[in-house]
């Protein structure tokens, strides 16, 4: 009998103490991002911390910026890419919200707070396409953790748009991310 209240102690104990798998920690380390393309939907994400891949701060702004990249996603015939710039002052960083921002169809190059650079790079004819009908909406913004120096938030948003270029098809795509952000103190 008590070998029975043990088992079942045990088995309740380990069912209990699973964790939530959705994806949906907003405390996660981990940033991800997915695109569909054609009713095709591929997805990436960084099995470490992303937050310190990219470059900065950048100065060509109003305040300095961070150019953060992702993981870029590959298919047999293309690859693409997005890549989120930035506040990097904590102090600057507070002042933001939700709402629409830029979108680019290309490398972010010292580009102002929350513009996504969006990428589709056609490997049959070598020739990276233009964005038009661009759309970026930063639907969520929750600090994760700060210390004297350094604050970490989650950032989740969406995108979409059409590229086109010489000699290939138009490609309507639609994306989301979310990506761990860090910011530090002036």
């Amino acid at each position: 009998m008590r070998k029975g209240i043990y088992l079942f102690l045990t088995v309740l104990i380990v069912a209990c103490s699973g964790s939530d798998d959705s994806g949906n920690n907003s405390n996660s380390l981990l940033s991800s991002w997915q695109v569909t393309v054609d009713g095709q939907t591929y997805e990436e994400s960084s099995p470490i911390p992303i937050y310190a891949s990219g470059f900065g701060p950048q100065y060509d702004c109003d305040s300095p910026t961070f150019e953060q990249f992702f993981p870029e996603i590959d298919t047999a015939t293309r690859y693409y890419a997005i890549d989120l710039s930035h506040y990097y002052l904590t102090s600057r960083f507070n002042a933001v919200s939700e709402g629409s921002y830029p979108i680019i169809g290309d490398y972010l190059d010292g580009e102002c707070n929350f513009t996504l650079g969006v990428i589709l790079s056609d490997f049959s004819d070598n020739v990276t396409s233009s964005l038009s009908n661009g759309i970026h909406n930063v639907t969520s913004i929750n600090q994760i953790s700060s210390t004297n120096n350094e604050t970490l938030w989650s950032v989740e948003g969406n995108f979409s748009g059409t590229f086109s270029a010489n000699n290939i098809e138009s490609v309507s795509l639609t994306g989301s991310y979310r990506s761990v952000i860090a910011t530090y103190q002036d």
